[in-house]
């Protein structure tokens, strides 16, 4: 009777727990990241008989976790992917708000701005018009600060964000450490620690969310996690934290990297995946490039405008004087530099910016300049280098291992300003004037007269142009020159009449139709210019003048071009985290698949351990009715 008694205690026992555990799965069906528990029954060991071998019950060979290595893998990648396209989209757009906004975009100002100059071209002599196109001047100088000062604060936005996910990164590491070591001290006892693996799967998905990881699981339950390039967070128990710290190149700028190192490095570039990574690939591929471009802009208009600017002349007589105030690239000094030596770059060409940084070093003997874009570099001794219509000069007694970096466009936006403030210093009348003699008999005529350089302004005294059948020898026609050197002009009426080129020191202008001998034409300083609006039209011109990028794009379409740029990226982004967040939904689903809950299955698990544990007692109440009857035979 022991026996059966045996058999029927094992099987209440085991199915009560199988009850249990049953009714834990169902308990738990809506809490995030349950993995469903399963009971493994097994027979114990049977009893030796002279009929054979007799089963002695049942017992609980152990509860195991529905669990799906590959698909719970594939949720932490597709969950890193996801946070980072949609980190990387939602900054984006920010910024591809600001820029297309009409009341905060540039593309308005610029128009007006021009517009404005058009008027001034149209009644030189007015003030009131020179005055708005001053006050036009000084709302494109806002828009450009305005516009950097909405970029700035993303910057400040993402070392914020950068900050914050370091912390949280180091509290989920901390964490994981943790459950390691409970883990690790669970498998020791031989039972499957189930839950605490589930909240550690819970944490490494928390955790890809913040930044794209890696794992290896030991022999002993731990899970080893590395992020980046194989840099290890979470080995075991051991947890190795991140830290920020200010960019010894750009204070601006908050770079991760490994706390406990007496000099951390920056390993934010080899950080992919999850908010951080988003972060850092919004900052280093949008963010930067947009003020860069912002700023080439910026000193585009600033250098097109002042230089057409300054080959004009004023109502007050006078050359015109820079209209914008000068750019000049941003040098900044490593922290650590120890030496005394200092950095200075000037934009000599505007159409070969690039919008590209550079940073200098110096080993104590060589300097090396190189393009943090593309990694190009040129060494020597110095002091001055030339890249990109940039010169860059060292100065003093730099130390050996001390550096710069130097950014030709990166701060201009913000600096961007009006230099005038008298509304007759705009320039609008062209320094030159030309006429021609009163007795010319032929047909010839000189125009187009434009002037290139200011250099030898104002003329010592008129030039004069007057034809010879024999100025080159005989026979050979041209212009004999006076005044200025560079004659005689080889202009011959037969071949020449549908007009050439002419240049004579700083002007330029052309002749043509078919002069007589001794026709005559004077070149001379214009000292009344408050009706000349030559100079004007030219800065009219410059708005769509392709004077970026090698002199293939204008003011327009650089900033066309710097929006569209925008937008596309952030269309990608959008896309992207769209379908990362699908492919996310996916994931989830065919792991909630594997272990998740089911009703319908524990309910019918439930009704058949209810059956089978109403069975078991049963044959306890059979087997305690045998042995009832036995004892009573055995008292007679």
């Amino acid at each position: 009777m022991a026996n059966v008694l045996n058999i029927g205690t094992s099987a209440l026992l085991s199915l009560q727990r199988a009850i249990s555990v049953t009714g834990n799965n169902i308990a738990n069906v809506n809490t995030e990241g349950f993995s469903r528990q399963r009971v493994e029954f097994a027979a114990l060991p049977g009893q030796q008989t002279g009929a054979g071998v007799i089963g002695s019950g049942v017992t609980i060979a152990g509860i195991t976790r529905s669990y799906d290595e590959f698909l719970a893998g594939d949720v932490r990648d597709r969950g890193a992917n996801a946070a980072a396209a949609q980190a990387f989209a939602d900054l984006t757009g920010r910024i591809d708000g600001i820029l297309t906004d009409p009341n905060t975009g540039l593309a308005p100002a610029i128009d007006n701005f021009f517009s404005a100059m058009q008027d001034v071209a149209n009644n030189p002599g007015s003030l009131p018009e020179r005055q708005v196109l001053l006050g036009r001047g000084e709302v494109l100088a806002d828009r450009f600060s305005y516009l950097d000062a909405r970029l700035r604060d993303l910057s400040q936005e993402s070392n914020i964000r950068i900050e914050g996910a370091a912390r949280d990164i180091n509290a989920l590491a901390r964490n994981l450490g943790e459950l390691n070591d409970q883990i690790v001290l669970a498998n020791a006892t031989g039972t499957a620690p189930n839950d605490l693996l589930d909240s550690r799967d819970q944490v490494l998905n928390r955790l890809s969310e913040l930044v794209g990881v890696n794992t290896v699981t030991q022999s002993d339950g731990a899970v080893n996690v590395f992020i980046g390039n194989g840099q290890s967070l979470v080995v075991g128990n051991n947890v190795t934290e991140l830290t920020t710290f200010t960019n010894p190149d750009d204070p601006t700028e908050i770079n991760i990297g490994v706390a406990g190192l007496v000099e951390p490095t920056d390993i934010g570039r080899f950080l992919t995946g999850g908010e951080l990574g988003g972060t850092l690939s919004f900052r280093g591929e949008v963010l930067q490039a947009a003020r860069s471009e912002l700023g080439l802009l910026a000193i585009g208009i600033s250098e097109a405008f002042n230089d057409q600017q300054n080959l004009g002349l004023d109502l007050n007589g006078d050359l015109g004087a820079d209209f914008f105030a000068t750019l000049e690239p941003a040098v900044s000094a490593n922290r650590d530099n120890t030496g005394t030596g200092q950095v200075v770059g000037v934009v000599d060409d505007v159409s070969a910016l690039t919008g590209d940084s550079y940073a200098l070093s110096f080993d104590g003997t060589d300097y090396t300049l190189t393009n943090t874009r593309t990694n190009a570099s040129q060494t020597g001794s110095g002091p001055s280098f030339s890249v990109d219509g940039v010169t860059i000069t060292v100065s003093g007694s730099p130390a050996a291992g001390d550096s710069f970096e130097v950014s030709p466009t990166g701060n201009a936006a913000s600096f961007f300003s009006v230099a005038l403030d008298d509304p007759r210093q705009i320039a609008a009348a062209s320094p030159l004037r030309s006429e021609q003699s009163l007795a010319n008999a032929g047909t010839a005529s000189l125009s187009e007269l434009t002037v290139s350089d200011v250099a030898g302004l104002p003329l010592a005294g008129p030039v004069t142009l007057t034809f010879n059948p024999d100025a080159l020898g005989v026979g050979v026609p041209g212009y004999d020159v006076a005044g200025i050197g560079g004659g005689p002009i080889a202009y011959d009426p037969s071949t020449d009449a549908a007009g050439i080129e002419v240049t004579l020191g700083g002007f330029s202008f052309r002749l043509e139709g078919s002069p007589q001998a001794g026709d005559s034409f004077r070149i001379e300083n214009n000292v009344d210019g408050s009706g000349d609006n030559r100079n004007a039209l030219a800065l009219v011109d410059v708005q769509r003048a392709p004077v970026l990028f090698g002199g293939t794009t204008s003011f327009q379409d650089a900033y066309a071009s710097l929006v569209a740029d925008v937008a596309i990226r952030g269309s990608q982004a959008r896309s992207t985290a769209d379908t990362e967040g699908a492919l996310l939904e996916q994931s989830r689903a065919a792991l909630n698949s594997a272990q998740g809950v089911n009703l319908d299955e524990e309910a019918a698990n439930l009704l058949r351990y209810q059956q089978a544990y109403q069975a078991a007692a049963q044959v306890i109440a059979v087997a305690d009715e045998v042995f009832q009857t036995l004892l009573n035979a055995t008292a007679r």
